[in-house]
């Protein structure tokens, strides 16, 4: 089987399974929105908004930097390096952890929970438990365990929140946004631990035998890692930060229905990311073999796979909007134009296919927090601009215009720094070989 047929089945795979947890947490947005008020729902909105921006911070870029070091440790077969990097970033992780806990209960027990205090809270206990999440799913993915870096958290992960809140309503309990918040977290702990087992077991199984890693590893490990750690977290915020800007500047019920409209597009959008669990390991592999012609042919075929599978799956979703959208309620009908606005952003970032996972594992890192400040820049400048007059969707304009410059940006870098193309519209090897 050819390395284009082998990355096209892995990515089909691994679209597969996000496109059931799309459904899966499309399903929970509409329970939630149909279970809580509007501004409860808004609330809970923004409590999940604050934890999914800041959780990449919580992990301190050794989910990202994972994916730069492990396949080549792996391909290298250096299994002291490979099992020292596990136990060292999983110290830091859950080091870091507790010191943000320890925050939040202080904050508790000295203030109370009343007003904003409660989002606060809610979110300092939930990124700890994020944090870990998000480094167990790197080293997973890093491992080319992208069946074990999905499934926990977009299968499992929405069905036990779904359900349990499910359970309660049922039992008479009223959801409040403490006792949702208290699910939410209590279900991401949950995963947590079975994705720490999960991947304890496995690589125990493969290096168990392994010492620990020295000083010097340690450092540079904590170099690559710490870079990353803002690259991280700006991305999510790139992500988030036009429902941010929005819950700022508007009431909670404007920002439930943006955020419907957008967890509704969000279905097209895990396309991305899908592409992101076997790509990432590819690049490594690539370039641990040193064959630059390799990891050239490897980039442009996963932007193909990334562009024309995220243009056919925005079109099939804008043409159903109505029906998804009316699952929330009547309300959220109005949520249509932002989905058209997102919906051309998305596949204008699709257009750059892979490159921030590229820029990881070059050692682009500096470079790619360039990047990703300036987006972060032109999102929030954007929305307070046109949020004011245009509410929900100059929040969505202002995100597409970001994600086209983010291409831009991301082509011109890695064509500059290392000499290799990004855009590549033309059709994926496995269609080209059925048709030849």
């Amino acid at each position: 089987m050819s390395r284009g047929h082998s990355s096209a089945i892995d990515a089909a795979i691994a679209l597969l399974i996000r496109v059931l947890g799309a459904g899966l947490v499309f399903g929970l947005q509409v329970l939630l929105a149909r279970l809580l008020p509007g501004e409860g729902y808004g609330g809970y909105v923004t409590v999940w908004t604050w934890m999914l921006s800041l959780g990449s911070f919580a992990a301190m870029g050794f989910a990202e930097s994972s994916v730069r070091f492990l396949p080549r440790y792996t391909q290298r077969h250096r299994l002291q390096a490979l099992f020292g990097y596990w136990q060292f970033g999983l110290a830091v992780v859950l080091i870091v952890g507790a010191a943000i806990i320890a925050i939040a209960l202080g904050i508790w027990l000295g203030a109370g929970l009343d007003g904003p205090l409660l989002t606060i809270v809610l979110v300092a206990i939930g990124l700890p438990v994020l944090g870990l999440e998000y480094y167990l799913e790197g080293i997973a993915r890093s491992m080319g365990w992208f069946r074990l870096a999905a499934v926990p958290v977009y299968i499992l992960r929405p069905i036990l929140i779904g359900g349990s809140c499910l359970g309660l309503s049922s039992a008479g309990v009223t959801l409040t946004l403490p006792i949702v918040g208290g699910v939410l977290i209590g279900c991401m702990g949950m995963i947590a631990l079975l994705l720490l087992g999960l991947v304890t077991r496995r690589l125990n199984r493969l290096a168990g035998g392994a010492r620990g890693a020295s000083n010097k590893q340690r450092h540079l490990w904590l170099r690559a890692s710490l870079p990353l750690l803002l690259l991280s977290g700006l991305e999510d915020l790139t992500s988030y930060s036009d429902i941010l800007v929005l819950s700022l500047l508007s009431e909670p019920e404007v920002v439930g229905l943006y955020f419907a409209a957008a967890r509704t597009l969000a279905l097209a959008g895990f396309v991305a990311y899908a592409m992101t669990l076997v790509s990432g390991h590819r690049f490594a592999m690539d370039l641990a073999s040193s064959n630059r012609t390799e990891l050239q042919s490897s980039i442009l075929e996963a932007t193909r796979l990334t562009f024309w599978a995220t243009l056919a799956a925005v079109g099939v979703t804008l043409l159903a909007a109505p029906w998804l959208l009316a699952a929330f309620g009547s309300d959220y009908l109005a949520g249509q134009p932002v989905m058209v606005v997102l919906g051309l952003g998305m596949v204008a970032r699709a257009m750059s296919g892979q490159s921030a996972e590229a820029l990881v594992v070059l050692g682009r890192q500096r470079e790619g927090l360039l990047v990703a400040l300036g987006v972060v820049a032109v999102t929030v400048v954007g929305a307070l601009a046109l949020v004011p007059a245009l509410g929900a969707l100059g929040a969505a304009i202002a995100s597409a215009i970001a994600m086209a410059c983010r291409t831009v940006a991301l082509a011109v870098l890695l064509w500059q720094r290392e000499g290799l193309k990004v855009l590549s519209l033309g059709a994926p090897v496995f269609l080209r070989d059925r048709a030849s």
